[in-house]
């Protein structure tokens, strides 16, 4: 199924609002702990998975774009945003796990809920205005052509 795709400048804004985020539950950790200088990066690491799901990506590059395959069973291709800029990539979404509703005590719940924000910068200039994404067996797949092949495809076109 196609996902749309938005063209944006710039994800900038969106990853600092995350990262504030997840600096402020790594404080909360950190004053819960008494202040105890020495496990800065613990409390990070586990802020971090507290507050965000950070999909499994495979990027490819081929002869003329980049490639993302990003791991979101689970949702529904309604439900994730797509944000293309010339040298970044944003995939986002609200995920919201409700509980089952067959008979029996949950012993054991692994499913996440909560924004799901992945980030990837390109390493070459893409052409955000041609990027596509289709969401199928629970991959993402996000195709971004890279900005010169989209100028050569533009002048044979022409």
């Amino acid at each position: 199924m196609k996902v749309r795709c938005r063209t944006v400048d710039s994800v900038l804004a969106e990853a600092e609002a995350m990262q504030r985020r997840i600096a402020e539950r790594a404080h909360r950790l950190f004053r819960s702990r008494g202040g105890a200088i020495g496990h800065a990066l613990e409390d990070w690491l586990k802020a971090e998975r507290e507050v965000v799901w950070r999909p499994a990506l495979e990027i490819r590059r081929t002869a003329d774009a980049f490639v993302v395959e990003a791991a979101v069973a689970g949702l529904e291709p309604r439900q994730i945003d797509v944000r293309v800029s010339p040298t970044e990539l944003l995939l986002s979404a609200d995920v919201r796990h409700q509980d089952s509703e067959q008979p029996g005590e949950v012993v054991l719940c692994e499913f996440v809920s909560g924004p799901l924000f992945r980030t990837y910068t390109f390493p070459e200039p893409v052409d955000p205005g041609h990027a596509t994404a289709e969401y199928r067996n629970g991959l993402l797949r996000v195709r971004a052509p890279l900005a010169h092949a989209a100028t050569k495809l533009d002048v044979q076109a022409a």
